[in-house]
Formats: structure tokens, sequence, C-alpha cells
């Protein structure tokens, strides 16, 4: 993989009527130094969309606490001013990517109502109408086809409007996996006292459209879905450990032990200790009945 930089960012004479979609720079470039980084909090304060796609090598975007592997095939999508940063990871041996930027209120309300679809992140094959369209952008700069800022404007609107497409048809598809990324994250951070608003910026999504979504998808409210998953995570902790009740809560994430026995016995209609004893003597019947 050799290095590889291809860069435009059209320059116009301030028009007269104000353009709300406006493309700032494209380009296809190869970076193989872990020194390629950028944090979208140092950016400015400017509003601005990036779109990047990977085609060959690997990238890395950590967004909402996770760090997500930018694989060939896999685009993203950010806003600037925004907590994010992509950037080539140590391990990677170098990352092939096609990119455009667009400013304008237009290009920001296009590009999260593709985030509210499908997250900051979703699949697109190499000849899916969105990669051709910015194929066809990059070939407009470089052969200086794109005479005037309404040329510009049009090419922007119309690979957004792509993008939109693309988005809207990956959505199904995005909330059936929903369910199962917010199990692995509840997994992995046990311990913690998850919070709706840590799965949502987990997934990319404001509160409101990731409860809506999950909902849809699960059949229940995602704090409920935290709620029994670590419930039934104690269950086995009783069930197979002699830690008490009050680790048991810490590991399943509860700072008070009281409140941890209540929501139990509320899920399971005793408490942990009842539980526990219950199931001992259930086993040892069970046992006995053997003998």
């Amino acid at each position: 993989m050799g290095p590889k930089k291809e860069y435009y960012s059209p320059l116009f004479p301030r028009s007269g009527s104000r353009v709300h979609t406006m493309l700032v720079n494209c380009g296809h470039e190869c970076v193989t130094s872990p020194s390629y980084s950028w944090d979208g909090m140092k950016r400015g304060s400017s509003d601005l969309v990036i779109w990047q796609y990977t085609l060959s090598g690997r990238g890395a975007l950590d967004f909402g606490g996770r760090t997500i592997p930018l694989e060939p095939g896999k685009g993203f999508l950010l806003l600037v001013p925004e907590s994010h940063r992509y950037y080539l990871p140590e391990d990677s041996p170098g990352w092939e990517f096609l990119f455009a930027s667009f400013n304008g209120s237009e290009s920001v309300r296009i590009a999260g109502e593709c985030r509210r679809h499908t997250g900051p992140v979703f699949p697109f094959a190499p000849d899916s109408p969105v990669v051709r369209a910015a194929r066809e952008i990059l070939a407009m700069c470089r052969e200086n086809r794109l005479q005037g800022p309404y040329a510009a404007s049009a090419a922007a609107y119309g690979f957004l409007m792509r993008l939109l497409e693309a988005s809207e048809k990956n959505r199904t598809s995005c909330d059936d996996d929903l369910v199962g990324l917010v199990h692995d994250y509840c997994l992995r951070h046990i311990s913690r006292p998850v919070s709706v608003e840590d799965v949502s910026g987990f997934a990319g999504l404001s509160r409101w459209h990731f409860s809506r979504r999950f909902k849809k998808a699960c059949g229940r409210s995602p704090h409920d879905f935290i709620t029994d998953l670590k419930m039934r995570v104690a269950v086995r902790r009783l069930q197979s450990s002699r830690d008490s009740v009050k680790e048991i809560s810490a590991f399943c994430g509860f700072e008070d032990p009281a409140y941890f026995c209540k929501v139990f016995k509320h899920i399971h209609g005793a408490t942990p200790a009842e539980f526990r004893s219950g199931a001992a003597a259930a086993a040892l019947k069970k046992r006995r009945g053997k003998e």
C-alpha cells in the first residue's frame, strides 16, 4: 500500500444568494503514519459534515465510548464540532479511503437524518450509488467540471440524497442489530450503573430516537432491558458463587445494595437472600431424590 493523496477544495467567488449545501473538499488518500488523527472537537466551531469510506487497509473511529474498526466497505458520517476521533491505529499498516466534506444548514440537517437511521458508521458496496457519487464528485473536481458554486452545491446535494436513500434502506437491519449491540455493551460494563444515555451515545443516536427504535425492535424500553439483563446476571452469580449480596450488587453496577434488593424482588418475587436460600433448598431436595 503506497502513499497516495489526491485532494481538492473548490473555491468560488462569493455568490449573491446563500447556498445551504456546499462541497468543502474531497479526495482519495492512503495514509501509513500513526500521526494521522482527527479530533472532532479540535477542528473549529463552524458546522462541517464529513463522509469517509474505506477502500483498503483499516482505520478506527472513537465514538460514543467505543472504538469502531473502519474496514474495507465501511463508511462513516461525522459532524464538526462533535466528540469523536478517527485515526490510523498503530497495528494497521495503512488506510486507503475516499472522503468528502460539506457545510451549510441543509448538509447538517441531511447528515443528522442519516445518522438517526443508522448511526455514524454503516456499510456501502464498492459499486453502490453512494460510492459512485463520491467518485463522480472527485472526477468533476479533477477535470475542473464544477463551474461555479451552484454546480458544486448541486453535486453536494445529489451525493447527500444518495446517502439519505442508503441510510433509509439500511435502517431495518440496523434496528435488528441494535438489541445485540446494547446487550454486548451492558455485559462489558456490567459493573457500571449503565444508563440509557450511555447506550444511546454508544449507538451514536439521540436518547429519543434510540429509545423509540430500540422499543420497536425489542418490544421493551432500553431501561427495562438493561435492568432485566443485570438481574439475570445477578441470578447466575447467586447460583454459582459464594459472593455476598453486597458484592453481587456491586458486580451488577448497583451502588446501593438496598436498592438492588428492591429491584431484584420486584422482578423475581424474592430478595436475593431468599432466592439463594430457595435455590439451595431445591438443589438439596433434588440431590436427595436421586440417592
